[in-house]
C-alpha cells in the first residue's frame, strides 16, 4: 500500500504542471465529439461558449494595458546598464524572428491543412488586398485604444507608457506600485474566468464542429507533427549555432554538457520561470560570468520566447490555410510582427490566458470561431515550446556575454574605483 501511495504521489507530481492543459484539451475533445455525434444539440451550446468568450474580450483591454505597462516599467529600472539591456532586447527580437521564419517556411512547403477547409457559413475577406498598417499600429484618438480591435496599437502605447514610467524617478515608482496592485486584481479576475474555460471553450468548439467534416480533426495532428519536427530541428541545430556564436567550439561543448538538465526541467514543468534556477546553475557551470547571468536570465525569461513565436506563427499559417485565405506578403509581414510581439511582450504577461489567441483574432480580423482551434494547438505545443524558450535563454546569455562581457567588466571596475 505504501509503495502504491508513493507511486500515485510521484505520478501526480509529474502530471500536475499539465493539469490545466489536460482538463482543457479533454473538454475540447469532448466538445468536438458532441459536435460530430449530436450536431443539433451542439449548436444550442453556442451561446454558452459565446458568453465565456465575451467575458474574455471584456477584460482584454485592461489586461494588456496594465500588464504590459507594468512589466516594461520594471524592466526600465535597469536603464543604467544601457548597452547590456539594449543587447538583451536586440538578441531576443532576433531569436524570435528566426524560428518564426522557419516555421512559416516549413508550413508553406508542407501545408498541414492539406486542402481541408473550415466552413463557417460566412464570408471571410481578411488577408485579401492591402492591409492598412497605419490603423493597425495607431488610432486617431485615445478612445480607440479601449477597443479590442486595436490591440496592437494598445500594446505599442503600453510599451511607451511603461518606458516613461520607468524613467520618471520617484513619481514613476508611485505609478508603478499602483499598476502592480491593479495587475494583481486583473490577474485574479482572469483566474476566476478561467475556472469556466473548459465549459465555455468546449461548448463553443462543439458548435463549431457541428457542421464540419470529421477530416478537420486530422489537420490538428499534421500541424502539431510539423511543429514537433521544427522544434526538434531548432532545438538541436539552432542551439548549436547560437552556442557557436556565443563561444565558438568551446561554447558549443560547454552548452551541450549542461543543456540536458534545464531541458528536462522545462519539459517537466512547462514553465520558464520554474526552470530559471536550473538555468542559472547551468550558466555558472558553463563558465558564464555570474554577474552577466544574474542580469540576463531573469529578463530573458520574459523576453526571449522563440518557442512561443514558433507556435504563434504556426497558428496563423494553419488558420489561414483551413479558412482558404491567401497568405499574402502583407499577412506574412503581420505574422512576423505578431509572433515577435507574442514572444517579446505577451509572453511576459503573467497569467495572460488566451491573450495570444485573442491577439491573433482581433489583429487579423479572423472569426472568433477559430479561437478553440488556436487553443488546441497552443496547449499541445506548450511543453516543447517551453523547452526552446528555456534552453535558448542560455544561448542568448552566451551571445550577450560575448558582445558585452568586456565592456561590462570594464564598467564594473570603474564603478568599484569610484566607490573607493
Amino acid at each position: 500500500m505504501g509503495i502504491a501511495h508513493k507511486w500515485n504521489d510521484f505520478m501526480w507530481q509529474k502530471i500536475k504542471p499539465y493539469r490545466s492543459s489536460i482538463i482543457l484539451l479533454s473538454a475540447l475533445m469532448l466538445g468536438g465529439l458532441i459536435g460530430i455525434l449530436f450536431p443539433v444539440f451542439a449548436l444550442k451550446l453556442k451561446p454558452l461558449g459565446q458568453i465565456f468568450l465575451n467575458l474574455l474580450f471584456m477584460i482584454i483591454v485592461p489586461l494588456v494595458a496594465i500588464s504590459v505597462t507594468s512589466s516594461i516599467a520594471h524592466m526600465t529600472d535597469l536603464k543604467k546598464l544601457g548597452a547590456i539591456l539594449a543587447t538583451i532586447f536586440l538578441v531576443s527580437i532576433i531569436m524570435a524572428i528566426i524560428p518564426t521564419l522557419g516555421i512559416i517556411g516549413l508550413a508553406s512547403i508542407y501545408d498541414p491543412a492539406q486542402g481541408v477547409t473550415l466552413d463557417l457559413h460566412q464570408g471571410v475577406s481578411t488577408g485579401s488586398g492591402d492591409m492598412d498598417f497605419v490603423n493597425l499600429l495607431t488610432t486617431n484618438d485615445f478612445v480607440g485604444l479601449l477597443s479590442k480591435s486595436n490591440i496592437l496599437a494598445l500594446i505599442i502605447m503600453s510599451v511607451i507608457s511603461g518606458i516613461a514610467i520607468g524613467q520618471s524617478g520617484k513619481e514613476g515608482e508611485k505609478v508603478s506600485a499602483m499598476l502592480d496592485s491593479l495587475n494583481t486584481v486583473i490577474m485574479k479576475i482572469v483566474s476566476i474566468l478561467m475556472l469556466v474555460a473548459p465549459v465555455g471553450l468546449g461548448a463553443y468548439f462543439a458548435s463549431t464542429m457541428a457542421s464540419q467534416d470529421t477530416e478537420l480533426l486530422s489537420t490538428f495532428a499534421r500541424a502539431i507533427g510539423l511543429f514537433l519536427i521544427a522544434a526538434a530541428l531548432y532545438y538541436t541545430l539552432g542551439s548549436t549555432l547560437y552556442a557557436w556564436l556565443g563561444g565558438g567550439i568551446n561554447g558549443v561543448k560547454q552548452f551541450w554538457r549542461n543543456a540536458i538538465e534545464p531541458s528536462a526541467t522545462a519539459l517537466g514543468t512547462s514553465s520558464s520561470l520554474a526552470s530559471l534556477p536550473v538555468n542559472i546553475r547551468a550558466a555558472n557551470k558553463m563558465g558564464i560570468k555570474e554577474e552577466i547571468a544574474d542580469i540576463c536570465l531573469p529578463l530573458l525569461v520574459n523576453l526571449n520566447k522563440g518557442g512561443a513565436a514558433m507556435t504563434t506563427a504556426l497558428k496563423i499559417v494553419f488558420i489561414y490555410s483551413i479558412l482558404g485565405l491567401d497568405f499574402t506578403a502583407d499577412v506574412f509581414a503581420l505574422t512576423v510582427l505578431i509572433s515577435v510581439l507574442s514572444a517579446f511582450v505577451i509572453g511576459g504577461v503573467p497569467g495572460g490566458a488566451f491573450l495570444g489567441e485573442i491577439f491573433i483574432v482581433t489583429t487579423l480580423g479572423l472569426p472568433i470561431e477559430v479561437i478553440p482551434i488556436l487553443v488546441i494547438i497552443g496547449a499541445v505545443t506548450d511543453a516543447p515550446a517551453t523547452v526552446i524558450n528555456v534552453i535558448h535563454d542560455l544561448n542568448a546569455t552566451q551571445i550577450i556575454e560575448r558582445i558585452n562581457g568586456k565592456r561590462y567588466a570594464k564598467s564594473k571596475v570603474l564603478d568599484t574605483k569610484a566607490n573607493t
